[in-house]
């Protein structure tokens, strides 16, 4: 990690603590906000993915899977924004429950591959069960307000506290002879 992405990771975080205590302290108004940026973040990734697609990812082996990254990024910042104006609370608990089952998987299983590396794991399935958590918690409290509130102000602290101690932690050196 450049010292510019730790410096992005490390910002994003206290944004995301930001964001968290103005959902505890304004709810209702910070809710819509929150589901805003969360719609208009989709849009601006795939909309990068899209670019980056067709600048140079369609040269490189595995681009395609660019493109089809950009195309489910758009359409569901698209319809994000459709939720947003409709139930900004149901556009919240969906995108907290897609992320976090998604990173829960993706995490437990670098944790199982690290296992069979000899490579540190505990904290990896940790995490990953600890994102799985979340997600169950938002699929069965998705119709009530206020709980999904604090499971999304829960997840913004977790999430930015992971993110800034990926910024703080060293980066490993590979030397290849």
């Amino acid at each position: 990690m450049t010292n510019l992405q730790r410096f992005g990771s490390l910002i994003l975080g206290l944004l995301m603590v930001a964001c968290g205590f103005v959902l505890l302290l304004e709810p209702q108004g910070g809710v819509i906000v929150v589901a805003a940026i969360l719609a208009a973040a989709l849009l601006l990734y795939g909309v990068g993915k899209l670019v980056y697609y067709i600048r140079m990812a369609r040269h490189m082996a595995g681009g395609l899977m660019v493109l089809f990254i950009a195309v489910i990024a758009l359409d569901v910042g698209v319809l994000a924004f459709a939720m947003v104006i409709e139930n900004p609370l149901v556009a919240i608990a969906s995108y907290l429950s897609t992320y976090n089952t998604i990173v829960g998987f993706i995490t437990i299983a670098r944790g199982i591959e690290s296992k069979m590396f000899g490579s540190p794991w505990i904290s990896n399935i940790v995490l990953g069960l600890v994102s799985l958590a979340l997600a169950s918690l938002c699929t069965t409290y998705i119709n009530s307000g206020e709980t999904i509130i604090w499971v999304f102000c829960i997840g913004l602290f977790y999430d930015a506290c992971v993110r800034m101690v990926s910024a703080f932690k060293p980066t490993e050196i590979i030397y290849i002879q």
